[in-house]
């Protein structure tokens, strides 16, 4: 049976609630990643294969040689679905894959991998980032036929390094396609107003969307706002101020009307959150990939594009969008509602489908889409699956904030245990990072070092305890002498033996 291991937080149908989410940031910082991570978990799941998700380990700190090793001996392929990967603030990690990668002697293919610029103006030049990235694309085109990337700024960025058509193909993201290849977004109403429900997102960096968000949530009574990284999804569970550097803090903090009024969620999985879209009138945000949850819902869903790895998709795959320079303060849902129109979207579908099949059949990836390719058991699995709901915020009024008071209380109650052991809850990678370490020789001389010194220790002790007994036998001796005690024959022989075993000791 042919083995993937694949970069992704988990296998589909495995529940992780909010608490473990975060002890081992299962979501790698973004609920983002599990939804492109997963569309390509079930492309990729043929009927006699298996695939792996390796829990992001392969771009942690801390690999080994061991590790590497592993994979080659286990998998038959690496397949790697990556998001805006070429920026500075994931340089670490770029370069932990890649080391990962060098070690191969497997096939490896990257899914989808985007650059990040700014919206307007020219790219910094990053000599440092630009190595990294020629050193990545090296070390996967040396195990690849191609590598798969967002859209033509990611192209024109890697061209400028010297990796031209014949390396590159241009294929979107596979989130897009998570349930097959033609998702469908209805059809707009007759308008929109407060009396509708309104989803909405915003990135760290776009200061411009708080009074925004923060006056729609005072005018829509059925208004959500869904962050996707985890310090927020931190905020909710424990109640903790959320970063300083975090650009819309104000918004999300707990004491926050958002949080009071019970108008956030926090989704863990990407099929809850589509799930929960479905009900909406209308989506809204600066978030790709909470735009793309949207679509995959059939919620008429616009984006607002605030740097090149968000038009770069939108464009591609013609998703409305209006640029962030145009929102204000004064920006209404109701007015930007018209802009949700899908026409170019469905049309343009087959060809970007097409293109993503296409690398996946370049590279030689078995795939569903595939003529004679039939899917395994995914889908019944995560039908099957019991996965959590979507979170509240702990500091919410009535009810809902009380259940989440609730859960935290069954997660501290296991505190006398380390997260790892827990009874329940528990989450299992289904690669660990690492085995258990084997014996080095200086683990194995620094061990036998310390017994042979514990015995030499016990060994003076016991000679001198011998020491103290044979002066005490002798002293013993010669009182019996001198009372010149009448003694039995059976006495007299067992001291006659008892002196003899002390002066051959």
């Amino acid at each position: 049976m042919p083995r993937i291991l694949i970069r992704g937080a988990k296998s589909p149908w495995v529940p992780v609630v909010a608490e473990s989410v975060l002890t081992q940031n299962v979501l790698a910082t973004n609920i983002g990643n599990l939804l492109f991570g997963q569309s390509v978990f079930r492309a990729l799941s043929v009927e006699g294969s298996e695939v792996v998700a390796n829990s992001y380990n392969s771009g942690r700190d801390g690999i080994d040689d061991k590790y590497i090793q592993r994979i080659n001996d286990e998998f038959d392929s690496f397949v790697v679905p990556l998001a805006n990967a070429f920026r500075p603030s994931f340089r670490q990690n770029l370069s932990n894959l890649t080391k990962v990668i060098e070690g191969l002697s497997i096939p490896v293919t990257v899914v989808g991998v985007g650059s990040q610029h700014p919206l307007v103006g020219e790219d910094i030049p990053d000599s440092e980032l630009d190595d990294d990235v020629r050193r990545f694309m090296k070390a996967v085109l040396d195990r690849s036929a191609s590598v798969g990337v967002r859209g033509e700024d990611t192209e024109a960025y890697l061209k400028r390094l010297g990796f031209g058509n014949e390396h590159v193909d241009v294929i979107g993201c596979p989130s897009v396609f998570m349930h097959g290849p033609r998702p469908s977004v209805r059809p707009l109403g007759s308008g929109l107003n407060t009396t509708g429900s309104l989803a909405m997102s915003a990135s760290p960096e776009t200061p411009v969307m708080v009074p925004v968000i923060r006056n729609h949530s005072q005018r829509f009574s059925r208004l959500r706002y869904i962050p996707q990284n985890s310090w927020d999804l931190n905020t909710m569970v424990w109640g903790e101020t959320a970063s300083p550097q975090d650009a819309i803090t104000d918004l999300v903090n707990p004491d926050s009307l958002l949080h009071l009024n019970d108008q956030i969620r926090f989704p863990l999985d990407p099929d809850t959150w589509v799930d929960y879209l479905r009900d909406f009138d209308f989506v809204l945000g600066t978030r790709i990939h909470g735009s793309v949850a949207g679509i995959l819902s059939g919620t008429p869903t616009l984006l607002i594009a605030h740097d090149s790895r968000t038009r770069e998709l939108a464009d591609y795959h013609q998703i409305p969008y209006v640029p962030i320079n145009q929102i204000t303060e004064a920006t209404r849902a109701e007015d930007l509602y018209e802009y949700a129109d899908y026409s170019n979207f469905h049309q343009r579908l087959p060809e970007a489908f097409a293109r993503f099949t296409s690398f996946l059949d370049k590279n030689d990836l078995q795939n569903i889409y595939q003529e004679n390719e039939q899917i395994n058991d995914y889908d019944s699995k995560l039908a099957e699956a019991e996965l959590p709901e979507m979170v509240h915020p702990v500091l919410a009024r009535g009810e809902a904030g009380t259940r989440e008071v609730v859960s935290r209380l069954w997660w501290l109650r296991q505190g006398k245990k380390v997260d790892n052991q827990r009874l329940r809850y528990a989450f299992r990678p289904d690669l660990p990072h690492t085995k258990q370490p084997q014996p080095t020789l200086k683990s194995v001389d620094n061990r036998l070092s310390k017994e042979v010194s514990t015995l030499k220790s016990q060994l003076a002790k016991s000679q001198k305890q011998l020491e103290e007994t044979r002066k005490m036998v002798e002293l013993q001796s010669r009182v019996i002498e001198r009372l010149d005690v009448p003694m039995s024959k059976r006495a007299k022989r067992y001291l006659g033996r008892l002196m003899a075993r002390n002066k051959n000791s």
